[in-house]
């Protein structure tokens, strides 16, 4: 996905990050029935369909020689595979592995219209607001993480932490036993106490 909005600030790339996360989900759950399973995020952008990666997102800001900038949003989302690598099979999975269909069931190009529409409504809703406070309460309803204690991996060193929830910005709201702060997802991930959620 290309966009070029020329008003953007670097620092609101995880702020695209997540609308995009947003609009995947809700993609996903329109083309699987509600007994396929749970569609959730894991902080700050993986989708999950029964707590196994089914999408993955990387945002970059690129400039052109005139100074004009474009983002550049790169959305995945296993679709058809049967099968993954030993080294991913219990973390990664499928729409058609998680719903036992068969190939003719899913339409990609289907799943890439009702991405786009849900990226262009939520992105009005940002563009309006300017953050992320008109679906900060959407996206913690999808939110995996949320009252769960997750192991931050921080560059500095990797500690636990109780995740509470986003704020307007995308930033993950962790309490401590020093308190309550934040973490950008441009500085560090998160991981489940036992795994990978």
């Amino acid at each position: 996905m290309l966009i070029y909005p020329n008003d953007i600030a670097p620092e609101k790339l995880p702020e695209i990050t997540i609308i995009s996360a947003l609009s995947v989900a809700d993609a996903v759950e329109k083309a699987v029935s509600k007994e396929a399973g749970d569609v959730r995020i894991k902080w700050p952008n993986d989708v999950l369909l029964n707590q196994k990666k089914l999408s993955g997102i990387l945002t970059e800001l690129c400039f052109l020689p005139n100074g004009e900038k474009y983002v550049v949003v790169g959305i995945g989302v296993n679709v058809f595979q049967k099968s993954f690598p030993d080294e991913i099979s219990e973390t990664a999975t499928s729409l058609l592995i998680e719903t036992k269909a068969s190939e003719g069931s899913f339409s990609k190009k289907e799943i890439i219209e009702d991405i786009w529409e849900g990226f262009s409504y939520y992105y009005k809703i940002f563009q309006k607001t300017g953050d992320l406070s008109g679906m900060k309460e959407k996206y913690e309803s999808r939110l995996i993480n949320t009252g769960k204690t997750v192991k931050v991996l921080d560059p500095k060193g990797e500690y636990e932490a109780k995740a509470l929830g986003i704020d307007e910005r995308g930033r993950l709201m962790i309490e401590k036993d020093d308190g309550i702060s934040f973490i950008d997802s441009g500085e560090v991930s998160i991981r489940g106490i036992l795994g990978y959620v």
